[in-house]
């Protein structure tokens, strides 16, 4: 991710180190996708196809990553 600002490499702090923007939202949205990846992760261990792939879509809505493409493409398969 990059701050939306001055594009610079964001490092997982509160504030941008170049420009000084505030990445507290940029933050939340990480986090939710990375919540959003565990629950799909979660629910391909038990079974739980659809949900999986509900999660896994919505982690990708939120921050697009390989990770995040491949849980889609895994719950998209054992899916059907």
């Amino acid at each position: 991710m990059k701050c939306p600002t001055c594009r610079a490499a964001w490092r997982e702090e509160p504030e941008c180190a170049r420009c000084g923007s505030d990445l507290e939202p940029l933050m939340r949205v990480a986090a939710a996708a990375f919540h959003h990846r565990t629950a799909a992760t979660e629910a391909l261990a038990v079974g739980r196809w659809n949900e999986a792939l509900d999660h896994a879509m919505e982690a990708n809505r939120l921050h697009q990553t390989e990770r995040g493409d491949a849980l889609v493409l895994v719950a998209r398969l054992v899916q059907g």
